[in-house]
């Protein structure tokens, strides 16, 4: 019993920045002001699935549903704000919060980015691997992926690692994640790789959504396969898990717990919403990504 509460105040311990950060946005009562539309492909017309919006480096915003349509709650302070709407293969768009509250409709036309990618050289690949990450899982020390109270506000929030890859043409195999709980029936999860700026992460180098399905409420390791993928990896990167969506049958409230170590390096990135700024934790969770060259 002494052992399972002492896991249980360093856990606290860990996440407290984070939500105090949460909480202090929300501390005092404001009227709030819903924004909700839909983001569409300007040429099909077609709703765009899991677009981030939000306010620009602030936790507060959402993804757009499988539909396109999103929803989420501002002050009337945020109004003044910048939205940034970003979604993988298509161009960024930026507007005031209060220019997208006097739209007539609240669509939001997004135009496919035809700006290319770094060139990908695919060659036969020897059977060389290497893990780079945290591979052990004890449980003294946790962090839950929720940094809010229910699934539906946990949305675009992202965890990930960075990672120094010191081989030229290394791809990336796999990414593979320990849930030691996990009360959800399907979670969506999305994989998200962006180089880094100045230390933070900066721009995605993918052009495909990575999209994958937690089913039965597993637990253990989980790994996000990647080979199919050809991903040339970078000198330096981060790679992240960001919550889509989630399916809960338990009455509790919602827990999806990863096992973490203390560290100096912080090569743990965190961000509560979609377009909210990039904090670096000093911890390091139970994750490891296989590269292959």
């Amino acid at each position: 019993m002494r052992k399972h509460s002492f896991s249980l105040i360093l856990t606290f311990l860990l996440i407290a920045p984070v939500i105090a950060n949460s909480q202090n946005n929300n501390s005092v009562s404001k009227p709030v002001i819903v924004l909700k539309g839909s983001i569409i492909d300007l040429t099909t017309k077609a709703g765009l699935s899991y677009a981030s919006i939000g306010v620009l480096d602030k936790p507060i915003g959402t993804l757009s549903d499988s539909l396109g349509n999103f929803s989420f709650e501002v002050t009337e302070e945020n109004l003044n704000d910048t939205l940034q709407i970003s979604l993988v293969g298509y161009s960024t768009r930026r507007m005031l919060a209060k220019d997208f509250q006097n739209s007539k409709d609240g669509i939001i036309l997004m135009q496919i980015s035809y700006t290319s990618l770094q060139e990908v050289v695919v060659t036969n690949h020897t059977n060389e691997t290497e893990i780079i990450g945290r591979q052990k899982s004890g449980k003294l020390i946790q962090v839950s992926l929720h940094n809010r109270k229910s699934a539906e506000e946990t949305i675009g929030s992202e965890m990930g690692i960075r990672i120094s890859n010191k081989h030229e043409n290394a791809f990336l195999k796999d990414i593979n994640w320990h849930f030691s709980a996990n009360n959800f029936r399907r979670i969506k999860i999305r994989v998200n790789i962006y180089s880094m700026k100045n230390d933070l992460p900066d721009t995605l180098i993918t052009n495909k959504q990575l999209i994958y399905t937690i089913e039965d409420f597993k637990t253990g390791w989980i790994k996000f396969d990647l080979e199919p993928y050809e991903i040339q990896a970078p000198a330096d990167f981060l790679i992240s898990i960001q919550w889509l969506e989630g399916k809960q049958d338990k009455v509790e409230r919602p827990i999806t717990i990863v096992p973490v170590a203390t560290s100096f390096s912080q090569k743990c990135y965190v961000r509560i919403a979609s377009q909210d700024k990039w904090k670096r934790m000093g911890m390091n969770p139970s994750c490891y990504v296989t590269l292959m060259y």
